[in-house]
């Protein structure tokens, strides 16, 4: 062993540890070990983690290579039968994969009974072959199309479903999707659309099931039911309509993003009522607002009087209702630790922002131990 150089020393590691190794690499470069031994050339078929990115490609030859590349770690007799844990797949701009070998891609690694399936392409329609799967963990759709007269879905063993900019043939489609997920614990959902407005036997379907398991939820700008999500800790909204709002028994953490419209503070606190055991609130604000002018609270939320520990208001514009918010929140949050606020008021004159530090300082707070926190630009 002495005599050993590295290269013999790693060559000398189990098969099952270098697979292991090589997996942390990307695909390409992993590949790219078999000029140093014929001994590395198997392992390459037998890796459990495959990422592409096709967005690497410079031109028109690089890409047919690229796609000859990826046939040859998917399709190989040498790679069929091995099984993998995840699967990456990117391309998004500059070239156009082919259909045909795109779905034997897709059905290969559903084949070779994939774990963790990750998928960025630009407005593509995705084969629906992968929404039926035993083994699929965690499911991640960006920039894609769904579209079938019968979408048909089984994943029972799937935790994790990221869908971002993901068009759906109609909104019974995602909901058969949510539906057909029973131990989902994470949910992220960003600006999800439906080619088709189909409200046929919607509401009956919607109010059959809701995601019992689920723990996280991040909703960006889509219209999903609340009811199916009420059982989270985490829950982050942005610029998703308010409808419906039950009751979020365990929620304990909830960021709330208004960039382009404003549910209003009445809009607000109503949410908070809801929110019994609620921790943390975060809320931005960017949108400008035509509201009248908002008074105190009229009945206080319990999870103020309760639970509330930290409440972070960003941008703040300095106006008077962010002022009545924020000094409500202070009167009224018992175990209030921290309240954070952070933001561009409507001045730069430096006499006004003195002025908004030294009114909610001055704000009678019901907690003894909270404190003050001022970014204001």
């Amino acid at each position: 062993m002495e005599n050993s150089t590295p290269i013999d020393m790693i060559c000398n590691l189990p098969d099952e540890l270098l697979c292991h190794i090589l997996s942390f690499l990307p695909t390409k470069l992993a590949f790219c070990t078999t000029l140093l031994s014929k001994r590395w050339a198997p392992l390459c078929y037998s890796l459990t983690a495959l990422r592409f990115n096709g967005d690497t490609v410079k031109d028109a030859d690089s890409f047919n290579r690229f796609c000859r590349f990826v046939d040859k770690l998917m399709l190989s007799p040498s790679a069929t039968n091995q099984p993998i844990k995840t699967f990456h797949f990117i391309l998004s701009r500059g070239y156009e994969v082919d259909r045909q070998s795109f779905d034997a891609w897709v059905e290969a690694a559903k084949h070779r009974q994939v774990e963790k399936f990750h998928l960025t392409l630009n407005d593509v329609t995705l084969s629906t072959t992968i929404f039926i799967s035993k083994t699929l963990v965690d499911l991640k759709l960006e920039r894609l199309k769904v579209e079938t007269d019968n979408l048909c879905v089984d994943l029972p063993s799937l935790k994790t479903l990221h869908l971002g900019h993901v068009s759906f043939h109609n909104r019974n489609d995602f909901m058969k999707l949510l539906n057909a997920c029973p131990i989902l614990l994470d949910l992220v959902t960003s600006l999800s659309t439906y080619t088709r407005h189909d409200t046929h036997n919607e509401g009956d379907e919607v109010k059959s099931f809701f995601l019992s398991k689920l723990v996280r939820a991040h909703i960006y700008s889509t219209d999903i039911p609340f009811n199916l999500i009420s059982n989270v800790e985490y829950l982050c909204i942005v610029d998703s309509p308010f409808k419906g709002i039950p009751v979020f028994q365990n929620l304990i953490h909830i960021g709330l993003w208004f960039n382009h419209f404003f549910h209003g503070w009445d809009g607000v606190v109503d949410l908070l009522k809801n929110c019994p055991k609620l921790q943390i609130l975060f809320i931005s604000k960017c949108c400008s607002s035509l509201s009248n002018e908002w008074k105190c609270l009229i009945s206080v939320p319990e999870c103020l009087s309760s639970c509330l520990r930290s409440c972070s208001i960003f941008n703040f514009d300095g106006s008077a209702n962010y002022l009545a918010f924020a000094a409500c929140i202070l009167r009224n949050a018992r175990l209030l630790k921290v309240m954070t606020i952070d933001g561009t008021v409507q001045s730069s004159n430096e006499m006004q922002k003195l002025q908004i530090i030294e009114e909610l300082s001055s704000c009678p707070r019901m907690s003894p131990e909270c404190k003050l926190s001022f970014a204001l630009m």
